[in-house]
């Protein structure tokens, strides 16, 4: 695998955002996608497809033909009906309701009994269960002992119980029935096996109605057709015939019924007509013309009452308030005005002779004795005027009240007379009721004699049926296209089904928008027979795996141009992904390209490391000495004989692992350990489970997190990373382990697999 190389764009963005934030799992699905998910399950979808296919041919294949022959009739309803407001027979206006009932007519007990006995259907085997089991041979009889076999087979006590049983209870019941009731019975099943074949149909639209019947006997299917369809059409016959002759007994006794109602009616008008000696005028009767009178003078008379009781009113309030003389202020009197105008010139008149006299002259005496006088008589005639509009009122009332009277005696006589026209109306519509009737029955009476259409059929034959060459059931050519395209639609179904609980991680690209960090490299998995990763490398160190650990190595490297981390930590989300056997692999090919390595293994819990490391002896000190003051870091250290690879390993089992590593003492080591090694690799125990690697993360260069192919759960993935965000802990990238190069070359263009297909050539393995 050629080297990883990140854009300068990537990295600088990379290197900045200290802490990636996981985007959504909604990913946009082209149809390149879609199609390579299909591609990738095109096992199960082909399973499926072959699966259905093969079970939809033995079902076709076992299924016994039957054949469908059809009789197509035109019903005709314009015929003349026998009332006009009532239907007596087929015939009117067709409405959806009108076709469904004859279609229920067809398919009725009574008519299908008809073609059985036309048919004599009960010497049929078809229809006769008695003389079916007689010749029941072939195929169905195999089929029926191959059952019965089957099911003795699995239990064999039951299968005689319930053969006994069935058998037993059928006989006895058919014993206990009586020759009539037999027949009987076997014209209902008869009659229900001709219904459950029969299919009836109104076409959309139209007056047509198809009747087909299904069987096993294409001839039978056509015969039965075409009975059915006769049947019909005499049934609609006979029922005209007896509706004919119905109608004619019940409207002779009706119209003779009719005729005396007329009779009476019309001589009961003529006898009102004659007592009541109504007087007809244009405008209406007499009476009615004295009210309307009456009631103009009433309302007249109402009107002048209610203006002189409301002067009246008036005149009395004004006197109440300010007596005689306010009241005569506003009187409308001509004698009254002419006395307030002497009054007022007697006034003028003493208003001058004050300037000359005392009030004590006769002059002055004179002049207030004159207004006196005129005061009187204003009051006199004030009187006078008010005891006037105190009579006009009495005289409006009397006159209101006997117009009430008169119209009141007028209303009595209308009421009277109103009745006795009520009852003429009422008998003279009575009457010409009865003569419209008479009229109408009379006039269908003489319809019915006079045409014949109740003896022509409302339906006819356009089609009668042809015995069917091919059988209409099963379908073979639709099943199985029905059936192949259920079982691909299943497969497609199940390749979607398992793409949804897929819940690892495929490609790089499926990596990198779930997690918004770029993958350093996909490392591909080495088969078991070949030995450890590790030392496969050091075996093949131009292998495809070898060059993937290159790879990452250089992504690493270029993820600071300036500044290359130098101290690098790997984790993972889980055990078992392969960080250690990643860290332990790209420790042997960076040793052997001349570079100085040092691996640590901080896993102060399981210690991987120790085991998988070819060196003469173990150590004195470990990791966790060094940390604890009571070793030198010479003491720890060790040297791999095949690769130079330089390792410190750890005992294991550390209940204080998370404060050694994240002690100050570990950063100082860190420190002096990348002045010394141009590379520090650093495996560290998963991220989930404890949190050790939590505290070495802010003291190293570079943070690398391992996911396993396909393996490594999306959403612990996510979680682990929102922790790292949340702790502010850099990481620099992702490195997917254990790929399995030909399942991953089904993700398309751009997947590892695809790119060793094409590059396999240049590797050693």
């Amino acid at each position: 695998m050629s080297e990883v190389e990140l854009p300068k764009e990537r990295v600088s963005a990379t290197s900045q955002n200290q802490s990636p934030v996981p985007p959504s799992d909604g990913e946009e699905i082209d149809l390149r996608e879609l199609f390579q998910k299909l591609n990738r399950h095109r096992l199960v979808i082909v399973g499926f497809f072959l699966l259905m296919s093969v079970i939809t041919w033995l079902y076709v294949s076992q299924i016994i033909p039957q054949y469908t022959a059809t009789t197509s009739l035109v019903l005709d309803f314009r015929k003349t009906s026998i009332l006009n407001l009532e239907e007596v027979y087929t015939g009117g206006r067709t409405t959806p309701a009108t076709l469904g009932t004859e279609l229920e007519i067809i398919r009725s007990t009574s008519l299908l009994e008809r073609v059985v006995d036309q048919l004599d259907l009960a010497r049929n085997p078809e229809f006769n269960p008695a003389l079916a089991e007689v010749q029941d041979v072939g195929h169905i009889q195999e089929f029926k002992a191959w059952i019965k076999a089957w099911f003795k087979g699995l239990w064999p006590e039951k299968a005689d119980d319930l053969e006994t049983t069935e058998t037993d209870s059928a006989f006895r019941i058919l014993e206990e029935l009586s020759p009539e009731e037999r027949e009987l019975l076997l014209r209902r099943n008869i009659v229900g096996v001709l219904q459950e074949g029969l299919q009836t149909e109104n076409r959309r639209n139209s007056y047509i109605i198809t009747i087909s019947y299904t069987s096993r006997n294409p001839q039978m299917a056509a015969l039965m057709a075409n009975t059915v369809a006769k049947m019909y059409i005499n049934d609609q016959l006979e029922a005209k015939f007896e509706t004919t002759r119905q109608a004619n007994d019940w409207l002779i006794q009706r119209l003779d019924g009719l005729r005396l109602e007329v009779q009476a009616a019309e001589q009961a008008v003529k006898n009102v007509r004659q007592q009541s000696g109504m007087i007809q005028t244009r405008a209406g009767t007499l009476l009615e013309q004295q009210v309307s009178d009456v009631n103009a003078q009433l309302i007249q008379a109402r009107l002048k009452r209610s203006r002189a009781e409301a002067a009246l009113s008036q005149a009395k309030s004004v006197m109440e308030s300010g007596g005689l003389e306010a009241l005569s202020s506003i009187l409308d009197s001509g004698s009254i005005t002419q006395l307030r105008a002497e009054e007022a010139s007697l006034r003028g008149k003493r208003t001058e002779m004050s300037q000359r006299y005392g009030p004590r002259h006769p002059m002055m005496i004179q002049v207030d004795a004159e207004i006196r006088d005129v005061q009187d008589k204003v009051n006199e005639e004030t009187v006078r005027i008010l005891k006037s509009l105190e009579n006009d009122v009495l005289v409006a009332r009397a006159e209101e009240q006997s117009l009430v009277q008169s119209l009141n005696r007028l209303r009595t006589d209308v009421g009277k007379a109103m009745e006795a026209e009520l009852e003429l109306m009422e008998l003279e519509r009575q009457a010409e009721s009865s003569r419209r009737l008479y009229e109408n029955y009379l006039g269908r009476f003489q319809e019915i004699r006079q045409h014949d259409e109740l003896q022509r059929p409302d339906a006819r034959i356009i089609s009668p049926a042809e015995v069917p060459s091919a059988p209409s059931y099963p379908r073979k050519g639709l099943t199985m296209g029905m059936g192949m395209a259920a079982g691909l639609m299943f497969g497609v179904m199940g390749a979607f089904l398992l793409e949804a609980l897929d819940r690892g991680f495929r490609t790089a690209e499926q990596l990198e928008r779930a997690t918004g960090l770029p993958v350093l490299g996909m490392i591909p998995a080495v088969a078991r027979r070949k030995g450890f990763p590790d030392e496969y490398v050091l075996d093949k160190p131009h292998s495809a795996i070898a060059e993937a650990l290159r790879g990452v190595r250089t992504a690493v490297h270029l993820c600071n141009v300036d500044k290359p981390p130098k101290t690098v930590m790997v984790t993972s989300s889980m055990p078992m992904e392969g960080k250690s056997t990643l860290c332990l692999s790209m420790g042997h090919l960076t040793a052997l390209s001349g570079v100085k390595v040092l691996l640590i293994d901080a896993d102060l819990r399981r210690a991987a490391l120790t085991k998988r490391v070819t060196i003469d002896s173990l150590p004195n000190a470990r990791l966790e000495d060094v940390l604890l003051g009571e070793a030198e870091l010479q003491d720890a250290l060790v040297v791999d004989k095949v690769s130079g690879l330089h390792l410190i390993l750890a005992k294991g089992r550390t209940a204080s692992a998370g404060v050694l590593l994240g002690s100050q003492r570990m950063a100082d080591l860190l420190q002096n350990l990348s002045e010394t090694y141009d590379l520090v690799l650093i495996d560290t125990p998963p991220v989930m489970g404890v949190a050790d690697a939590w505290s070495l993360a802010r003291s190293v260069d570079a943070l690398v997190y391992v996911v396993r192919w396909s393996e490594t759960p999306r959403e612990m993935v996510r979680s682990a990373l929102n922790q790292m965000k949340n702790l502010d802990i850099k990481v620099r990238g992702i490195v997917m382990t254990q790929v399995d190069v030909r399942q991953q070359a089904r993700y398309g263009y751009g997947g590892y697999g695809y790119f060793y297909g094409k590059y396999k050539k240049y590797y050693q393995e």
